[in-house]
């Protein structure tokens, strides 16, 4: 699940159940067939069976609202987590470790391992 997402229903205190549809035969193909075909993510499934698939952070708010849920802002705190957790983040930080140990140098290296790290903790904090 994107970690937008995720934070959005954390902070509605939404009960949710993530499904990983790349492992999931049924749900990928449920996903499918909500998504004319699409194997669209996220896409979310409430509990008075309406969906919702790549929602804007409003669209998600409104749709929580319609269940009764209140979506707080994130605090600067979550927003930087959330920021970090970005697969781009962690491919960029492996990019500049790996250029640092073929000879960049140890600053590089540096960089790398903790831009890494800081996102590998953000994604673990954030569960």
């Amino acid at each position: 699940m994107l970690p937008p997402v995720r934070s959005q229903l954390r902070r509605a205190r939404a009960a949710f159940d993530y499904i990983d549809i790349s492992f999931d035969g049924p749900a990928n193909a449920r996903v499918r067939e909500i998504n004319g075909g699409n194997a669209s993510v996220p896409t979310l499934v409430f509990p008075d069976g309406t969906t919702l698939t790549e929602p804007s952070e409003a669209e998600l708010a409104e749709a929580l609202a319609r269940q009764g849920l209140v979506s707080t802002r994130p605090t600067w705190q979550e927003t930087v987590l959330t920021g970090l957790e970005n697969p781009i983040v962690r491919l960029f930080g492996v990019i500049l470790l790996a250029s640092g140990l073929l000879g960049t140098g140890w600053n590089i290296v540096l960089a790398g391992a903790v831009l890494l790290a800081a996102s590998l903790l953000a994604g673990w904090l954030n569960r």
